[in-house]
């Protein structure tokens, strides 16, 4: 059970892939141009590409670890394999790296709605607010979640693709340029920070044993990662064609000044990026209505006796206190980088640990052999 109003949830194969692009796809593009060209600068598009190659092989490491425990999330079995404290440790660990997750994205977002839309407006009343609608729509569960990804951002991404198309119009092609000019290295270099803004899909920890069919979950997520990265490059290529590689790094938010570029709609609506926000804002909270849920669905699964509900609750007024640490966006970045590279090192050295522990113990007789328990692994 996973609410007390809730059955065992079950993800079709279409819910996991608007799970997946939802949770991918929140504040990070609004940042992503001017991370990514630091220094890539005009082959950023490719660091991407990169990118997406490094998530396919991170998704085969976790569901290749999942598929030993079909039946248990990642909290059941950190237990088995390192022993009760120890697992207690990683699970305290995953559920306070949603946590900050939560924190660095709403303050993100409440930074950018306070300085492009309620100037006058306290940062703390707009922190609250979008605490209040992430309870609301996570206190039945994760399949309401779920069914909003599934119904809220077709038409989401289509309306903000179709309004970032018209920047195109103001393009300048010859911001374009062969490919590796410049070699490889800053490719390379700028690979970390492009694959911050492709986290997310690490929830398959959590919720890889309420996927319908298991046999084509790494299809179907790395359908939902593809599409991401698709829209990404999208977001890259036109923020170099219309501001440039300098413009764009001294921007904070560069997708947002690309949308003060789109004459045709300013001659209608006098603030073009109003428009952008707004049609950005219910992707952003897609990644934080799962994240939130992760982090009391992850305590609530090391401590059972309190209720998924509650967790909510509790977790509600440390994350809008936290929010409020930081004092400036500066300090936010720091954070941020704190949080990407936990975020990598789940990604990556997360599964490998789990998977040598799984060894190990197999070479022990501690854990069924392959052909025993029937998996692949």
């Amino acid at each position: 059970m996973m609410s007390g109003n809730e059955v065992r949830p079950s993800l079709t194969p279409v819910q996991l892939v608007f799970l997946i692009f939802g949770v991918i796809i929140g504040t990070g593009f609004i940042t992503l141009p001017r991370g990514v060209m630091e220094k890539a600068r005009e082959d950023a598009w490719l660091t991407i590409i990169l990118a997406i190659g490094f998530c396919f092989f991170s998704l085969w490491l976790i569901l290749r670890i999942a598929r030993v425990f079909p039946g248990d999330t990642v909290i059941e079995y950190n237990v088995k394999l390192f022993g009760r404290t120890v697992g207690l440790l990683f699970n305290l660990s995953l559920a306070g790296y949603y946590l900050f997750f939560t924190i660095t994205g709403i303050r993100v977002m409440a930074e950018v709605v306070r300085s492009e839309m309620l100037p006058f407006t306290p940062i703390e009343v707009i922190i609250g607010s979008m605490l209040l609608i992430l309870l609301y729509s996570s206190w039945d569960g994760l399949m309401p979640i779920v069914r909003i990804h599934e119904s809220g951002i077709p038409s989401s991404i289509f309306m903000l693709v179709f309004f970032l198309m018209l920047a195109y119009l103001e393009a300048d092609w010859y911001e374009l340029r062969v490919p590796f000019l410049d070699g490889m290295t800053s490719v390379i270099q700028s690979l970390p920070n492009t694959v911050y803004s492709f986290l997310g899909y690490e929830i398959l920890f959590l919720y890889y044993p309420f996927i319908a069919k298991k046999e084509k979950a790494y299809l179907h997520t790395a359908i939902g990662i593809g599409v991401s990265g698709i829209f990404y490059i999208f977001v890259v290529l036109g923020a170099l064609v219309t501001l440039g590689p300098d413009v764009t790094i001294a921007q904070t938010y560069p997708v947002i000044t690309m949308a003060k570029t789109i004459e045709i709609v300013r001659q209608f609506i006098e603030r073009a990026e109003l428009l952008l926000i707004i049609l950005w804002l219910p992707l952003a909270y897609t990644t934080h209505l799962v994240t939130f849920f992760s982090t009391a669905f992850a305590l609530n699964r090391t401590f059972p006796r309190i209720s998924l509900r509650w967790w909510m609750v509790l977790s509600l007024p440390l994350i809008f206190v936290l929010s409020l640490v930081p004092e400036n966006l500066i300090e936010m970045e720091g954070w941020l980088n704190v949080v990407g590279a936990i975020g990598l090192f789940l990604l990556i050295g997360y599964p490998l640990l789990l998977l040598t522990c799984v060894f190990v113990r197999r070479k022990l007789g501690l854990l069924p052999s392959p052909e025993q328990k029937g998996d692949s692994v």
